[in-house]
């Protein structure tokens, strides 16, 4: 248990009959990146929303870190240590990749205290700010309006907003989704750096990007978990390869 970062239970979302979930139970030890992959429709998104407190109507608990956070809103979810990311990058387009990154360091260092009272309060903010820019490689377009990016840099940007609080749990939505293909190479490597020492969900439909930065994956299908392995394993599993591309797996 003292290994286990996050814990769903017997997870179910229903929509009237439809089941968006359907009784999903799996155990997210941590240290670990999870890749979670499955045809549209499969229910990955709605578990990451029921994981990081956006989905509250649901049936079944949730533990992170060994405490019940079944109710628990997102926000406090946020301070607990769950970061989220989306499928649509969430930033502020018009204001520079700086005060992006303030916005969210904020969180981190004021949490409610107003900050604009503290006189040394940029100061404080500055180290991390400066961090998380070498580490995105954005300290160049510091200055720069974000909604100029590149759609690659506005994810890395997104994804720094998200880092700022130092989560230590990442659930990731689709971080690819978008980035030209001359910018994989260089999101991958920024994922996987972002990962060390954290765990991390990750849902992506680049099939090569996931298998390679995933240690275990679990694959979804209509609502359900159909199969959890380790990468090679799921890349030869005939349920998975049924499921994806129609075979027979008989």
């Amino acid at each position: 248990m003292n290994d286990i970062a996050l814990k769903c239970d017997g997870v179910t979302v229903s929509y009237g009959a439809l089941k968006a979930i359907d009784g999903v139970s799996h155990s997210f030890e941590k240290g670990r990146i999870y890749g979670l992959i499955g045809p549209n429709g499969a229910g990955k998104t709605t578990l990451l929303n029921v994981l990081a407190g956006r989905q509250m109507r649901h049936s079944g608990s949730i533990h992170c870190f060994g405490a019940d956070i079944t109710r628990t809103p997102p926000h406090e979810r946020a301070h607990l240590g769950i970061g989220r990311s989306f499928q649509i990058t969430k930033i502020f387009a018009e204001m520079t990749v700086l005060d992006n990154l303030r916005i969210a360091a904020q969180i981190k260092h004021s949490r409610f205290q107003p900050f604009w009272i503290a006189p040394r309060y940029e100061r404080r903010l500055a180290g991390d700010i400066d961090a998380m820019l070498e580490l995105t490689g954005l300290t160049a377009r510091r200055d720069a309006i974000a909604g100029t990016l590149s759609y690659g840099l506005q994810r890395a940007l997104e994804l720094g907003i998200t880092l700022m609080p130092d989560p230590r749990i990442l659930l990731l939505d689709e971080p690819l989704a978008g980035v030209g293909q001359h910018e994989i190479e260089s999101s991958t490597r920024l994922i996987k750096a972002v990962s060390a020492g954290r765990t991390v969900l990750l849902i992506e439909h680049n099939m090569d990007a996931i298998m390679s930065l995933s240690e275990e994956i679990v694959v979804m299908s209509n609502g359900r978990v159909i199969a959890v392995g380790a990468p090679e394993q799921i890349r030869n599993d005939a349920t998975v390869r049924s499921v994806y591309l129609g075979e027979d797996a008989s």
